[in-house]
């Protein structure tokens, strides 16, 4: 049995740029039947082949997620002329 692939559409407007200097990374909050996620953008450039962090801190965030999903690489999506990996993390309130 294939699992259900769901499509949704993230308004950019949603997404807010963290205030941080030097962190371009983008967040918003996203509800899926009841549940909330933390999302979060990260703006990520090709360099030799592979997706690097655009800033510092976006690469370490990149780094730790790559780690902890055991990936050498993501998906992107482009948003203002800028490549970004996109997660969706749940929370509780």
């Amino acid at each position: 049995m294939s699992a259900a692939t769901l499509s949704l559409s993230i308004p950019i407007a949603a997404l807010t740029a963290s205030g941080l200097p030097g962190d371009g990374r983008l967040f918003a909050t996203a509800v899926m039947n009841g549940c909330p996620f933390h999302l979060e953008a990260v703006p990520v450039v090709d360099s030799e082949g592979l997706q690097k962090g655009a800033d510092p801190i976006s690469e370490a965030r990149l780094e730790a997620l790559a780690l902890e999903h055991n990936a050498s690489g993501f998906e992107t999506l482009s948003i203002a002329d800028r490549n970004y990996a996109l997660f969706l993390i749940p929370f509780g309130l």
